[in-house]
């Protein structure tokens, strides 16, 4: 395993339950633990389930080389929610998120929240100055882009039938320096 952190940083946070959430570089004994959430969280289907351990195995591999970061949210030592961010390449400074997910039944508690929070402070320590996610416009994504808006991101394109007939790709931004 290359993930390498001179420090190990875990943040706490409140949330809604009055429980605390700790988020950390997930390790790489939680990789069935991101099995779980992705499947727990109750809207994902086919290669959704199967992409993010995919790309869980290329940041334990190594990180840097893969451009893929992992944290995980733990609530009572169990791991609840998981967020997948990186550096874009061929951009000046600009990140994506790949997947932020929390189980269902920590939907509206405030896991989502702390971990995009997180990601954000993460990108700001490398000088990063915005953030893209892109999702899907089914119905299935409502609760996606209503979280994305809540979060502060703004919906800057729509690209009509991307993913298939009826699927737009939405494309949010989160703006963390404005030009």
């Amino acid at each position: 395993m290359r993930i390498s952190y001179s420090v190990v940083r875990i943040t706490e946070y409140e949330i809604r339950n009055t429980s605390v959430l700790h988020i950390y570089p997930s390790l790489p004994s939680e990789r069935a633990d991101i099995e779980r959430v992705t499947r727990a969280a109750g809207n994902f289907v086919g290669d959704e389930l199967t992409v993010p351990l995919e790309l869980f195995d290329g940041y334990v591999r190594d990180a840097k080389v893969s451009g893929y970061n992992f944290l995980s949210a733990k609530k009572s030592d169990r791991v609840v929610g998981y967020a997948c961010y990186g550096p874009t390449p061929m951009t000046d400074s600009t990140f994506d998120l790949y997947w932020i997910v929390a189980e269902a039944n920590e939907h509206g508690q405030g896991v989502g929240r702390a971990l995009f929070d997180r990601v954000i402070e993460e990108i700001k320590n490398r000088n990063g100055r915005m953030l893209i996610i892109w999702t899907s416009s089914t119905a299935h994504y409502d609760r996606a882009q209503k979280f994305y808006e809540r979060m502060g991101c703004k919906l800057e394109s729509r690209l009509r039938d991307y993913y298939r007939a009826g699927d737009d790709l939405c494309v949010y931004v989160y703006r963390i320096v404005e030009s």
